[in-house]
Order: structure tokens, then C-alpha cells, then sequence
């Protein structure tokens, strides 16, 4: 799908890969995730974000189905921010990809933090079970837990492959029995350099843990923030490759990648930081390589607007693509508009 045809004023004296100069995003198109901030944003800011989404050529949101403030004690549930994004996503033409992920504290092992697993996989397989029988007419596909390679977003666990696998193993036949039609995704990685964390060595575990069969598509972050595509600085991309030949190898090749985040933070005081014409290269150079990949699924821009954009100091503030904290458009959004 042909989202914008990029001039060469744009980006004149501004070195590029090669084949894009049109961009494209896969054929099931690209969205866009806010992460954590939906669980606290008012329901105000919430609709003018997703009236920004709606403005591009998005047909996706990726939304954050927190466990650990959805269900605080057992068999009490909120449901209420979550309903409002996937209600506002629905209403405004969107698919959901609903992200199920992290750990209450009754559910958890003690002193760990809220992005541990669970003690025992069959409960959040229960849970997951919960969150498909309640969105099942408005979602099918589920991504199981974000960035677990990571040792805070898998509670330093030991083994995080291994005990991932066990997570996953858990919740597909669950939410399979709910809604055999689903698509189960496996969790985003994130881009890393060491060997213990990198993608690769992750899937490789997963497998050797017999991950196989018990997810419908995997899931990549492929970030290759702050120097581009061309360089992929913390193999952000190369990595994506390794993994699908990982699968092809364990006969998933057929299975896609979704690209479950992509993007950069538009900072000049952090080291990670890049302008905001960088930013626009970077997300459209991967939704280009995306498309040309021939495995991809849809791609998630993160995020849509800065959490705050008057602290230069901090990348994580400023990773929106659309908006400025105070609501003033980015490059970004020029470039994506419909």
C-alpha cells in the first residue's frame, strides 16, 4: 500500500538508501501504538490522539491490555480504558492488535515488579482467555507479552526464552478456544547487541523450548534509531532477517513478522535522539523495507504523540511521530497524511 510519495525537496541533501524514494508500507498496512501512556491519558486526550491516527493512512492501533490494572485483585476487573481505546479505535475505522501483557501483584512472585511473569501461566492464560471473550467482536489478533528478551520486561527472569515459551504455550490453545479464527502473536523483541539478549539468540531458545505451533506470527521492534537503515546501529533490521530464516528453518517460514514498533525520538540533548527529519526518514525507510521483505505483517509506528516534549534530556519522552506534547504537528505527520 502506497502511503506517500516522498519530493525530493523533502529530503534534499539528505542521504537516503537507495530504493526509497516511495515509500510503502506492508501489505497489511502499518498503525500505530502509545505504549503505557493509554493506561493513564484522559478519555480528552485519548480522542485527539486517535483523531491524529485517523488522519493518516493507518489502519491500525496497537493497544496495551494491561493485566496488572485490569484485574488488581482476583476476579475484579477495570475494563474501562481499554474499552475506550479499542471503542475508539472501531469507531474511527481501525484494527486492534491488543497487546496482553504483565502481572498483577497478587499474581506475581514477591518483590518483582509488575512486568514479571506470573507465578503460573495457566492464570494468565485464564486472563487472556477473559480479554478475547470480551473484544472478540471487535479484535482477532493478540500479541503476548512485549519485549520479554529485555530483563526488566520479563522481571530478570532466568531463562526468559524458556519461560516465555511456557507463558505463550499457556495462552495460545486459551485463546484459541475462544476464538479459533485469532491471530496469536508472539511478543515484540527488542533490537540488542549482546548475545544474550539479541533476537536471534531469544527465537532459538523459544524454539528449543517448543515454541513451535503455538503462535501464529512473530513480532519484531526493529528500531534502527539514531543513524538509519543503512547503518542499523544495534541491528535493529538484520535482525528481522536472522529471525525469519531462524523460522524458515524450523519450517515457519510461511508464518509473517509483524513489526510491533518501529520509530525514533526527536531529541538533540540525548545521545539516542535524532531531528524530526530523521525521525520521518527512519519510519518510512522501515515500512518501505517492510513492504520489500515479502514476510512482513502490518508495522506499528511508536508512538503518536511526545509524553513530554519540554524534557530534551530524555528519548522516552519524545518518540512521537505525530505530535508534540502541546498538540503541534511533527514532520511525520505531514509525510503520512492521507
Amino acid at each position: 500500500m502506497a502511503v506517500v510519495l516522498l519530493t525530493a525537496a523533502l529530503f534534499a541533501g539528505v542521504p537516503r538508501t537507495p530504493e526509497a524514494h516511495a515509500v510503502f508500507a506492508p501489505a497489511d498496512g502499518y498503525g500505530f501504538g502509545t505504549g503505557a501512556a493509554m493506561t493513564w491519558m484522559s478519555t480528552v486526550d485519548a480522542d485527539r490522539e486517535l483523531d491524529a491516527v485517523a488522519k493518516t493512512g493507518a489502519s491500525w492501533l496497537r493497544v496495551l491490555i494491561d493485566w496488572n490494572l485490569v484485574e488488581p485483585m482476583p476476579g475484579a476487573f477495570d475494563w474501562g480504558y481499554v474499552d475506550y481505546w479499542v471503542n475508539g479505535a472501531v469507531s474511527r475505522g481501525l484494527r486492534v492488535l491488543g497487546v496482553i501483557a504483565y502481572t498483577p501483584d497478587w499474581a506475581r512472585k514477591p518483590g518483582t515488579d509488575y512486568t514479571g511473569p506470573p507465578v503460573d501461566p495457566a492464570v494468565f492464560a485464564s486472563f487472556a482467555k477473559k480479554v478475547v471473550e470480551r473484544y472478540g467482536d471487535r479484535a482477532s489478533s493478540w500479541e503476548i507479552w512485549n519485549e520479554p528478551n529485555v530483563p526488566w520486561f520479563f522481571g530478570y527472569t532466568d531463562n526468559r526464552a524458556a519461560a516465555y515459551t511456557q507463558l505463550l504455550k499457556a495462552a495460545y490453545p486459551a485463546i484459541k478456544a475462544a476464538q479459533p479464527n485469532s491471530t496469536v502473536v508472539s511478543a515484540g523483541l527488542s533490537p540488542a547487541l549482546e548475545p544474550e539478549m539479541a533476537p536471534p539468540t531469544f527465537v532459538n531458545g523459544m524454539y528449543a523450548s517448543g515454541a513451535k505451533g503455538y503462535f501464529d506470527a512473530m513480532a519484531m521492534h526493529p528500531y534502527v534509531f539514531p543513524t538509519g537503515l543503512a547503518v542499523d546501529p544495534h541491528n535493529g533490521w538484520s535482525d528481522v532477517e536472522r529471525v525469519h530464516q531462524i523460522m524458515t528453518d524450523n519450517q515457519d517460514g510461511a508464518k509473517k513478522i509483524w513489526m510491533t514498533e518501529i520509530g525514533a525520538a526527536t531529541t538533540a540533548s540525548h545521545p539516542a535522539g535524532v531531528s524530526q527529519l530523521e525521525q520521518t526518514r527512519e519510519i518510512t525507510d522501515v515500512l518501505w523495507k517492510a513492504s520489500q521483505s515479502g514476510f512482513s505483517g502490518p508495522a506499528f509506528i511508536y508512538s503518536i504523540r511526545d509524553n513530554n516534549t519540554a524534557n530534551p534530556d530524555s528519548d522516552q519522552d519524545n518518540f512521537g511521530a505525530l505530535l508534540t506534547t502541546d498538540w503541534q504537528p511533527k514532520l511525520a505527520s505531514l509525510v503520512l497524511a492521507r
